[in-house]
């Protein structure tokens, strides 16, 4: 299975999750190292069943990383690096469609307030992950 990752830069190297998995993560030196933690994290992770079928994904929205995923009744929209800021909606498209429209006004009121948006730096990499893993 093919798992979507959000990967950050941080001050001592990279940490990634799988927005498919919520609480699995991964930090390493580098972006190839952090990315296969993140597949033995994730093989770990989905001993046993049910696994969750991966239906995160990503599209690009003035610069960020948009990530949008399944939700309990829905899909949620987040661009990571403008976190709390979400939208959701009923479908994936609606949620991609109402982050477009929104997202422009959220950047504007931002700067307007004097407090500029930061630059977008999380890059979206995909995990392949090989189920059902071995015992």
């Amino acid at each position: 299975m093919r798992y979507l990752a959000v990967m950050h830069k941080t001050e001592t190297g990279y940490s990634a999750s799988a927005p498919d998995v919520l609480g699995c993560v991964a930090a390493g030196d580098t972006p190839e190292e952090t990315a296969s933690l993140l597949r033995e994290a994730l093989e770990l992770h989905l001993q046993g069943d049910p696994f969750p079928e991966p239906t995160a994904r990503a599209v690009e929205v003035n610069g960020y990383n948009v990530v949008i995923r399944k939700i309990d009744n829905g899909y949620r929209a987040e661009p990571h690096d403008l976190w709390p800021f979400m939208v959701a909606a009923d479908t994936p498209k609606r949620a991609e469609s109402l982050m477009r429209k929104v997202l422009p006004g959220y950047l504007a009121d931002l700067r307007d307030s004097g407090n500029p948006a930061p630059e977008p730096s999380s890059h979206v990499v995909y995990v392949d992950v090989t189920l059902p893993v071995p015992a």
